[in-house]
């Protein structure tokens, strides 16, 4: 056989063998998604094993006889289960790891068994190692003695009862992880959802009063608001580039700025941000709407909104802020705090706590302030 039907052979064998283990319409999920079981490569994954692996060496030692044919004493008893159950942990450990990147292409059930099988495995490899290791050094006159089915049962059977329960809370605790995110989403493509309607009808309502005074400008109005309903539009995500925000914001400002022509002024000062943070989408257009609704529109003369962008402590800070007029409306005001409290309801549904949301009035102008952490993964 020469060197190059070798290699054909063998491509083809390696070819046949994967969709034996992969078979076509198999997921074959990206290295962002989540599965229920960790990625045991990382430090603290193997720090928490050790942990409790540590904790069931210092509970069986304490239960065991002593003294016996190898302990003397709780402390060596200790030293030598914990050595051994080390040395299961982490084999088990190593195993996961370089197997994972093939169990997370399988069902979920399957992926559970195979793991399942390779602990077992691992135990009884362990097991006989240690039996080995034990005749070698003379503490056993024979590698097969009289304890010897005893010890690979007992052993087995504490690995397959402790492995179980672990794989079963993974599994639980990622089925409990996915059913979390799904009503997060849901709460937030609600949440989304009330912003939306909202904003088309504004759109609407500017056009509406330009086509009477400019048509003119009622076109441009139309143009800039069809190619800001693309970019709104534009797939399902929830969380868009800052990049992306902001033009989405100055759009939105472009068509407000014909309806109001000089009496709104707007003064952008964005920082710099990493080039794939990401944010909320319609975080700024409502933010801006609440401006513009609350001062620019009431103020004869109009006013200027000031925006700032900027990153610090690795948080995405939004400063906004506007003039107010001296008479309040409480009917404007009520929609307004119903928006923001959305918008506050949003930013709890992607960050927890994370965020915040603040408005105070200082020197005649409303200000409102966003703290969000830079995310960079959509």
């Amino acid at each position: 056989m020469t060197a190059e039907t070798s290699r054909s052979f063998y491509s083809k064998f390696r070819e046949w063998f994967y969709q034996l283990l992969f078979p076509q319409g198999m997921r074959k999920p990206t290295d962002k998604e989540s599965h229920f079981l960790p990625n045991f490569c990382e430090g603290r994954m193997v720090l928490n094993v050790v942990v409790v692996a540590e904790m069931l060496a210092l509970v069986i030692s304490l239960v065991m006889p002593v003294p016996s044919i190898f302990f003397t004493s709780y402390f060596e008893a200790f030293l030598q289960i914990s050595i051994f159950i080390q040395w299961i942990a982490l084999a088990c450990t190593g195993s996961l790891c370089v197997t994972r990147r093939y169990l997370v292409r399988l069902p979920d059930r399957t992926a559970l068994i195979i793991a399942y099988l390779i602990v077992l495995l691992v135990t009884v490899m362990v097991n006989e190692l240690a039996v080995w290791i034990l005749f070698f050094t003379g503490k056993i006159s024979s590698a097969r003695p009289d304890w010897y089915t005893h010890m690979h049962f007992q052993n087995l059977s504490v690995s397959a009862i402790i492995n179980l329960l672990m794989l079963g809370y993974l599994l639980t605790k990622q089925e409990l992880v996915q059913r979390t995110a799904s009503e997060a989403a849901a709460k937030i493509d609600a949440l989304q959802s009330r912003i939306r309607p909202h904003f088309v009808f504004n759109a609407m309502n500017i056009i509406a009063s330009l086509i009477r005074t400019d048509p003119k400008k009622a076109e441009t109005a139309v143009e800039d608001m069809s190619e800001l309903f693309r970019m709104m539009l534009n797939g399902e995500e929830s969380m868009v580039p800052v990049r992306r925000e902001v033009e989405v914001a100055e759009k939105y400002l472009a068509l407000e700025k014909l309806r109001l022509d000089n009496r709104l002024e707007v003064i952008w000062d964005i920082g710099k941000f990493p080039r794939k943070a990401i944010m909320p989408i319609l975080t700024l257009q409502p933010l801006l709407e609440n401006a513009i609704t609350q001062g620019i529109e009431r103020l004869p003369g109009g006013g200027t909104v000031s925006v700032t962008l900027w990153e610090e402590d690795d948080t995405i800070r939004i400063r906004i802020s506007n003039p107010l007029p001296k008479v309040k409306k409480k009917a404007t005001d009520t929609n307004m705090d119903a928006m923001l409290d959305n918008i506050r309801q949003r930013f709890e549904s992607h960050y927890g706590d994370q965020a915040r949301l603040k408005t105070e009035t200082t020197e005649g102008r409303y200000i409102v302030s966003v703290v969000l952490p830079v995310r960079d993964e959509y």
